[in-house]
C-alpha cells in the first residue's frame, strides 16, 4: 500500500502536467478575416485573394504575411498593409488595413505627322470593375486614314478559383513602321486588321502555372502597302501554351525573386497563309544587395519559322532593348539581356522616386536585316505611386554603342521595361 501511494504522488502531478500540456497546445484556428477599410473591393473579392489563408485554417506566424504578399500581388490595393490578430479561446480574428487603389485610368492618344495624317483617341482601363478584381480596358482611335478599336479582358479569379481568364480583340486599322537600328524607315504599310483571342492559366502550386489559348489573326494590307512593301495577306488561327514559375516577394517599392516564362505558338495559315510557329523565354531575378535597393537581372529569346511581317516579335522600350527605337524593331529571332541596379531617392506621402542605372544587350534578325546586335548604358527614373494602380511610371535615356544613338523613352513598369 505505501508503494501504490508513492506511485500516486508521482502519477497524479505527471498527468495533471500533460493534460495542461495538450490544452495549451491546441492549435488556433482563423475564425475571421476582416477588411474594414475597404470601400470599392468587395469583401469576398478581398477573401478570394488572399485563399492561400482562409476562414477555418490554422492560424501560424506566416498566415498575416501571406496575406499581406497576396494583397500586393494583386495590384488593386496600396501597398501599405498592417495586420492584427486577436485570439480569444483558440480562435483567431484577423483584422487588415488595406486601402484600395484607384484602378480607372484614362490614356489619351493624339499624334500627327509632317504630311498631314493625324490620329486622335482613348484607352481607358479598369483594373477593379464593380469591386470584382477584374479587369476591362477599352480603347478607340479615329484620325485621318480610319479609325480601330482595342479591347482586353481579364478575370483572375474566374469563376471564384484561382484561374486567371483572359480575352482581347482589335478591330479596324493598324499602322506599322519597321525601322532599322539607325531609326531609318525600311517599311512602312497600313492594314485593315482582325484580332481575336482567349487564353486560361490554371496554377498547379503557388509558384507553377500554365497557360493554354487560342487566337485568330487577319490582316489585309491597303493596295498602296501592298504595292509599296510587297507583303502578302494575313489569315492564320492558332493556338498557344505557356509554362510560368514565379517565386517573388512583393517590397515597397520593388519586387524581390525569381520569375521564368516560356510561351510557344503554333498557327495554321488560311486563305494563302503559311503555317508558321514562334517560341519565346524570359527570366527576371531580382535581387536585394542593400536595404531597399534592386538588383535585376534580366534575359529575353525569342525564335521562328515563316513568321509573317504583321506578326513579327517587336522590340524597342522594354528590358534588354531600350537602347533601340521604342516599337519599332520588327524581329522573327533576336535574344537580349540587362542589368538593372535601381536606388530610392525619395520616399515622398504615397510614392516613391527611385533611380536607376542600366547596361543591356542582345541581337536580332529579321527578313529586312541580318544579324544586327547592339548594347549600351542608360539611366533613368521611376515613380511609385502607392494609390494608383499602375506600374512605376518611367523615363529612361540610353546610348546605344553601336550607333552611337541616343533612345529617350517614357513609359509604365519597374525595372526598365514594360511589366510582365
Amino acid at each position: 500500500m505505501n508503494i501504490i501511494k508513492e506511485y500516486k504522488n508521482h502519477i497524479i502531478p505527471v498527468l495533471f502536467a500533460f493534460l495542461s500540456f495538450g490544452i495549451g497546445a491546441q492549435e488556433i484556428v482563423i475564425t475571421e478575416i476582416n477588411f474594414p477599410d475597404l470601400k470599392r473591393t468587395r469583401q469576398n473579392t478581398a477573401l478570394q485573394i488572399v485563399r492561400p489563408v482562409e476562414v477555418g485554417d490554422i492560424y501560424t506566424e506566416e498566415s498575416e504575411e501571406i496575406i499581406i504578399q497576396e494583397l500586393r500581388e494583386a495590384g488593386i490595393f496600396n501597398p501599405e498593409i498592417t495586420t492584427s490578430t486577436q485570439i480569444s479561446n483558440n480562435e483567431a480574428v484577423i483584422t487588415v488595413n488595406v486601402r484600395d487603389r484607384w484602378t480607372l485610368i484614362p490614356i489619351p492618344i493624339f499624334s500627327f505627322s509632317q504630311n498631314g495624317a493625324w490620329r486622335v483617341g482613348v484607352l481607358g482601363i479598369e483594373g477593379n470593375l464593380l469591386g470584382y478584381y477584374k479587369t476591362l480596358g477599352l480603347g478607340f482611335f479615329f484620325g485621318s486614314e480610319g479609325w480601330s478599336l482595342l479591347s482586353f479582358y481579364s478575370d483572375s479569379i474566374f469563376l471564384g478559383t484561382d484561374m486567371t481568364f483572359s480575352s482581347f480583340a482589335n478591330l479596324g486599322l493598324n499602322e506599322t513602321t519597321d525601322e532599322n537600328v539607325y531609326e531609318e524607315t525600311l517599311r512602312s504599310y497600313q492594314s485593315d486588321e482582325i484580332r481575336l483571342g482567349v487564353s486560361l492559366e490554371y496554377p498547379f502550386t503557388e509558384e507553377f502555372s500554365i497557360t493554354g489559348g487560342w487566337e485568330y489573326d487577319r490582316s489585309v494590307l491597303r493596295e498602296d502597302s501592298a504595292a509599296a512593301t510587297g507583303l502578302d495577306d494575313l489569315n492564320s488561327t492558332g493556338v498557344t501554351g505557356a509554362l510560368k514559375w514565379m517565386d517573388i516577394y512583393y517590397d515597397i517599392p520593388y519586387e524581390y525573386g525569381l520569375m521564368s516564362k516560356v510561351t510557344y505558338g503554333w498557327n495554321w495559315g488560311l486563305a494563302g497563309t503559311e503555317n508558321y510557329q514562334s517560341v519565346k523565354g524570359r527570366v527576371k531575378w531580382g535581387l536585394n544587395p542593400a536595404w531597399k535597393h534592386l538588383f535585376l537581372l534580366t534575359a529575353d529569346a525569342g525564335y521562328s519559322q515563316n513568321l509573317p511581317a504583321q506578326s513579327q516579335f517587336r522590340l524597342g522600350g522594354a528590358p534588354g532593348s531600350l537602347v533601340l527605337p521604342m516599337g519599332r524593331i520588327a524581329a522573327d529571332e533576336y535574344a537580349a539581356a540587362s542589368a538593372v541596379y535601381n536606388i530610392p531617392l525619395w520616399y515622398f506621402p504615397g510614392g516613391t522616386l527611385s533611380m536607376k542605372a542600366f547596361y543591356e544587350g542582345g541581337y536580332y534578325s529579321s527578313d529586312l536585316v541580318d544579324n544586327t546586335l547592339f548594347h549600351g548604358p542608360g539611366t533613368g527614373l521611376e515613380v511609385f505611386i502607392n494609390n494608383l494602380a499602375i506600374p512605376a511610371l518611367q523615363f529612361n535615356i540610353a546610348w546605344n554603342l553601336e550607333t552611337g544613338r541616343y533612345q529617350f523613352t517614357a513609359g509604365v513598369g519597374m525595372g526598365g521595361g514594360a511589366p510582365d
